[in-house]
C-alpha cells in the first residue's frame, strides 16, 4: 500500500485506532450495540478512503450494511477481516506528488 510520505507520522497511530475499533465492534457484537458497531464501521468507511486505504472503506461499507440488518455473523466476520487486512498490509510512504 503506497502512502503520502506526508502521512508518515499520521499511519502509526491511525492504525492502532482502527485495531482500537475493531476491539470495541467484537465488544459491541456482544452486547448487540448495532449503532456502537454502525458509528464504527462509518467512520472506517470514510477514514480509509481519507488515507488512501480502499479496502478498508470498502470492509467500513460493508459492516455499515451489516450492521443496519443487524447480523452479528456478518459483522463479527468482516471484523475479522479488517484486523487480517491492518496484520498483512504493508505501508510503503511515497514523496509527496506536489
Amino acid at each position: 500500500m503506497e502512502v503520502d510520505e506526508d502521512l508518515t507520522d499520521l499511519i502509526p497511530g491511525f492504525l492502532r485506532h482502527k485495531r482500537a475499533d475493531i476491539d470495541t465492534i467484537f465488544e459491541a457484537v456482544t452486547r448487540h450495540d448495532y449503532a456502537e458497531i454502525s458509528r464504527i464501521a462509518h467512520r472506517v468507511k470514510g477514514e480509509g478512503g481519507s488515507y488512501g486505504f480502499d479496502a478498508m472503506t470498502e470492509i467500513g461499507r460493508s459492516l455499515e450494511s451489516a450492521a443496519a440488518i443487524r447480523d452479528d455473523g456478518a459483522v463479527t466476520t468482516l471484523a475479522r477481516q479488517l484486523l487480517s487486512y491492518l496484520d498483512h498490509v504493508e505501508i510503503v510512504f511515497q514523496p509527496s506528488k506536489e
